[in-house]
């Protein structure tokens, strides 16, 4: 005959608490983040933090960033942050996704009808007047966008145009981004993304614009370059 096998109180606790402890994910990255007291703080991967400066940053009514120094003084440092679907602004870009448009070209071929579509995204970029250098935007920056639909489902970016183009501080310029193909509707796709991955014009994390595909524009077109 079997007997259970009891476990002790004090054993049983403490295997509660180890499961309860959230587990630190020690390859994420660092983070700089901003407390509600206006100071600059930087969150480890490894779950400490640490206060980059003594200085305080505020927003101003008109959406520019401040930093207000100990000695007194203060200076504008560019946009203030701000994340939506379809905006992204940071320290010095301001990136807007416009519109979308879906283009088809259909070609007929003996009795059947070809379809080709691209999904076009035009995106406005700007920069800064106080940046202290210009964006090269480049056709090599394809490797460094990426266009996916909330199914996951990734379609390669096939051009930027206009490229190359040199951006100069205080200026903005809208970007055409081209992907191969579009959402078929048995997919049941929601929303489609382009994001722009770090170092892409000197941004250190991910942007990502959506745009919901009932918002969507298309277009019949005569054909594709």
């Amino acid at each position: 005959m079997s007997r259970a096998i009891q476990v002790p109180c004090p054993l049983i606790i403490y295997m509660i608490i180890l499961f309860l402890i959230p587990v630190s994910d020690a390859s994420s990255a660092d983070q700089q983040v901003i407390t509600d007291d206006g100071r600059e703080v930087l969150l480890k991967g490894d779950g400490t933090w640490i206060f980059l400066s003594t200085d305080r940053f505020a927003n101003t009514e008109d959406g520019q960033r401040v930093q207000l120094k100990q000695d007194g003084s203060w200076q504008y440092m560019g946009n203030a942050p701000m994340v939506t679907q379809d905006h992204v602004k940071i320290t010095l870009l301001d990136i807007k996704l416009q519109k979308v448009v879906i283009e088809r070209h259909e070609k007929k071929v003996q009795k059947n009808v070809r379809l080709r579509t691209q999904t076009v995204f035009y995106v406005n970029l700007g920069l800064s007047g106080l940046a202290k250098k210009d964006i090269n935007i480049i056709k090599n920056n394809v490797s460094h966008i990426e266009v996916n639909d909330n199914n996951g489902k990734t379609y390669p970016v096939l051009s930027i145009h206009p490229a190359p183009v040199v951006l100069k501080p205080g200026s903005d310029t809208t970007m055409v981004i081209r992907a191969d193909g579009s959402p078929l509707w048995l997919d049941d796709v929601k929303s489609m993304s382009v994001i722009f991955k770090p170092e892409i014009y000197g941004i250190q994390q991910p942007v990502t614009l959506s745009r919901d595909v009932d918002d969507f524009e298309e277009k019949k077109v005569a054909g594709f370059d």
